[in-house]
């Protein structure tokens, strides 16, 4: 049987066979990004946690440590930028979302991007920390996922997409970044990555248990003594008058002070 592909993007043309990817076809599979600086992976720990908990969710298997050393040589490669892998689920034999116990075999997708992530950061107990940005809050909702997928930074993230639609469609607003709830109406995350916030002088972060994703940086925050004590405590619309710091993490800017949430002028730490 003779099959072919194509595409259509005002014309017909003769494409490859990438809808025969799960990724592609499903979002069956994960991502992480990572950053590099003076040609090390930053927090390659909490990456290689992140590999296998994705693994171990999603049922693939997968040489991790033959991974990792390839990424730590990229790293060395390209001095300073990021690193993003995709991991997804080789092709199966069986027709349809389904795939076969025995054969559960994954595959790597690799991006180097050489580029100056942290000329402008100051480096505080070893977390690097941007110049701040203007937050407010969007009405887009991200979704409730179930246990199994708690906390997962997976590629199909379609909720994600609009979210961060939304930012761009309201940037004559000034933002940076947007503060995201999820269906329930607690607020969970920024666009691009987790949150946390301090009211009365502690510092709270959202639990990611429900909805959202299990940043490394936000792992490495939770263990670092900098902030002191922070504690996981679901945040409402009611709280955020009386938000009075907050900052976003990213695994690859690391940690980005809030200067404004909408509108209102934020405390600042560094």
């Amino acid at each position: 049987m003779t099959v072919r592909f194509y595409q259509f993007d005002g014309a017909l043309q003769a494409s490859d066979a990438r809808m025969d990817e799960r990724a592609f076809c499903y979002g069956d599979g994960f991502f992480s990004t990572i950053g590099v600086h003076d040609g090390q992976m930053l927090w390659a720990d909490g990456h290689r946690v992140r590999v296998i908990a994705g693994l171990g969710a999603l049922k693939m298997v997968l040489d991790i440590d033959g991974l990792m050393a390839q990424l730590h040589t990229l790293a060395a490669a390209i001095t300073e930028g990021l690193i993003k892998i995709i991991i997804t689920r080789a092709p199966q034999s069986v027709r349809g979302y389904g795939y076969r116990g025995g054969d559960s075999r994954a595959t790597a997708y690799i991006k180097c991007q050489a580029m100056p992530v942290y000329q402008a950061h100051q480096w505080q107990d070893g977390l690097p920390i941007a110049m701040p940005v203007d937050m407010i809050c969007l009405d887009s909702q991200i979704a409730h996922r179930p246990p199994r997928l708690a906390g997962l930074k997976l590629i199909a993230c379609p909720d994600q997409v609009l979210a961060h639609a939304e930012l761009l469609a309201r940037q004559d607003q000034g933002a940076t970044d947007g503060l995201v709830a999820n269906v329930h109406g607690q607020y969970i995350c920024a666009t691009m990555g987790n949150v946390f916030y301090q009211i009365d002088g502690a510092w709270y972060t959202p639990p990611v248990n429900l909805s959202g994703v299990a940043g490394v940086m936000r792992a490495q925050v939770l263990t670092s003594d900098y902030f002191g004590h922070i504690s996981e405590r679901v945040l409402m619309q009611g709280d955020l008058s009386a938000i009075q710091a907050m900052f976003i993490t990213n695994a690859v800017r690391g940690i980005i002070p809030v200067w404004r949430l909408d509108g209102r002028v934020l405390d600042q730490f560094v």
